[in-house]
């Protein structure tokens, strides 16, 4: 039997668990459908940006935040949206950083940044619909989970 291969997009993304008296970091941003979706700080990688640089990077853009001190956590990789029009091969980073500064976002699709209690975080994620948008696909949430239930795995297969 020929095994068939096939090339897919390859998506690079970073985020930072940034914590402060039990609670994390979460950025509120304004979906295409008009919903509010809560995520990480943090977004796509550059070409031939590190993850590390991509996650200070847009924890800046997102917050107003400048991150030192970023320590790796995880890695979820694997194809992602598979059947779908945004299918792609997936490899989300996930790391802590100390943070400074004031919380001021530059990037316009921020409507807001709130720190939210560890035991809320699950509540404000919205799973399901539409199957292109990876935010609501509940396995990019269990690397998270887990952090914040102190059991993080170093990688997490898609």
């Amino acid at each position: 039997m020929t095994r068939q291969t096939r090339t897919l997009p390859l998506k690079r993304a970073a985020h930072v668990y940034l914590v402060r008296d039990g609670k994390l970091l979460l950025v509120e941003e304004r979906m295409d459908d008009g919903s509010i979706f809560y995520g990480l700080p943090g977004g796509k990688a550059q070409p031939g940006e590190t993850l590390a640089d991509a996650a200070a990077r847009q924890v800046q853009e997102e917050t107003g935040l400048q991150v030192s001190d970023l320590t790796f956590v995880s890695l979820l990789e694997g194809e992602l949206l598979t059947g779908t029009k945004n299918e792609c091969y997936a490899m989300f980073a996930r790391f802590t950083a100390t943070a400074q500064g004031e919380i001021a976002p530059t990037d316009p699709e921020v409507v807001g940044v709130k720190w939210v209690p560890f035991d809320q975080v699950e509540g404000l994620v919205r799973y399901g619909p539409p199957p292109e948008c990876e935010e609501r696909n509940p396995l990019i949430w269990l690397p998270t989970r887990d952090y914040l239930a102190g059991e993080a795995r170093t990688y997490y297969p898609i």
